[in-house]
């Protein structure tokens, strides 16, 4: 009998049920921490000045590549968050995160402050980028 079979702890990932190429909660949680939290706070109800709340907001429950967009190359000038208006600077994270790193993020974030569960995907992440590279 060959030993891998007698090990009921070793297996091949199963595709849907691992979460393969797709962001997971507790990477994105640690990501977020790290890159979000000094702006939008680990609440994420913003600083109610310069940088807006992601709770409820309709950024962030609104189109998802539009949202990959934001974090992918940043956003600047006047925004409308939740009916207050803001003028902050989003700084760019493409060059800094990969395209796991973000679905990650926007899927912790997503499933915390908004209305959505689905994760986010590689594939979502990466058309986003590539659309949006810089020629």
């Amino acid at each position: 009998m060959e030993a891998r079979k007698s090990r009921s702890y070793i297996k091949t990932p199963h595709e849907i049920n691992d979460n393969l190429g797709k962001g997971g909660q507790m990477h994105g949680h640690m990501l977020y921490n790290a890159y979000c939290t000094s702006c939008h706070q680990r609440d994420g109800k913003g600083d109610n000045n310069r940088y807006p709340p992601l709770v409820g907001s309709e950024w962030v429950n609104g189109d998802r590549n539009r949202l990959i967009s934001i974090v992918l190359n940043g956003l600047q000038g006047e925004i409308k968050v939740n009916g207050k208006t803001y003028n902050g600077v989003m700084p760019a994270h493409r060059d800094v995160l990969d395209d796991h790193a973000v679905a990650s993020i926007l899927t912790f974030l997503t499933s915390r402050f908004a209305d959505e569960s689905k994760p986010f995907t590689l594939e979502e992440v990466n058309k986003v980028r590539q659309a949006t590279a810089r020629k």
